[in-house]
């Protein structure tokens, strides 16, 4: 799941970046999420990415430019916007999801034996 979330972080950066939404939502698209297949994605992902797909593919290539060029130029502004902010919220699924799994593994904990002295908190430490 790293590789995917790593996409779908590069794909957020270029959204949160600077230029008009429409061509950053292009760009997230054409650079970073275009290849994202549906049984790439953990299930709860695969209706949204699906949407984006077909969202991004409304339109057909034309002019030397392809379908998610030419959908997302027929887009309102609004709906690229709504477009953008739903690949923010599947990174964020994804994120959350990531973090569930990581915090369903065993945790370590260290264990003193009768040596073992408990140290007192440093006063900078127990202000925190």
């Amino acid at each position: 799941m790293t590789a995917l979330w790593d996409v779908f972080h590069r794909a957020v950066l270029v959204l949160v970046g600077a230029g008009p939404v429409k061509q950053r939502l292009s760009d997230a698209y054409r650079d970073h999420l275009a290849s994202v297949r549906e049984h790439d994605v953990p299930e709860p992902l695969r209706a949204p990415i699906t949407a984006l797909r077909a969202a991004m593919h409304a339109a057909p290539a034309t002019g030397g430019m392809a379908a998610p060029e030419v959908s997302v130029r027929k887009m309102s502004e609004k709906d690229a916007a709504t477009h953008a902010a739903a690949i923010v919220d599947m990174f964020a699924l994804l994120s959350a999801l990531a973090e569930h799994e990581a915090g369903s593994a065993p945790r370590l904990r260290v264990v003193g034996g009768e040596d073992h002295v408990a140290e007192e908190v440093p006063a900078f430490l127990s202000r925190a």
